[in-house]
């Protein structure tokens, strides 16, 4: 099993190629099924993150990010904004 450090480098690879995520694999099973969700308030994009795969169901969750400008990001505000988000073992 991947460490956090693994997952924070995926999510550093996530942040800086978002239309590449096919391209990323998990660093648990090796796929490239990984999911990113960006929850933050609309008016500074700041709040927290959820990477997980869709493969094998581990992830990990960072607050106090920045979305990265052009991707999709969810209100903070919405309670929708977890609708679709599978519980999935968070590396801590």
């Amino acid at each position: 099993m991947a460490d956090r450090a693994a997952w924070l480098q995926a999510l550093g690879q996530v942040a800086d190629r978002p239309g590449e995520m096919g391209s990323i694999v998990c660093p648990d099973c090796g796929q490239d099924r990984l999911e990113v969700r960006y929850i933050v308030k609309a008016e500074t994009r700041i709040g927290y993150v959820l990477l997980w795969c869709g493969a094998c169901l581990h992830g990990i969750y960072v607050s106090r990010v920045r979305a990265p400008e052009g991707v999709a990001s969810w209100s903070i505000d919405d309670p929708v904004s977890l609708d679709g988000v599978p519980e999935f073992l968070r590396h801590e």
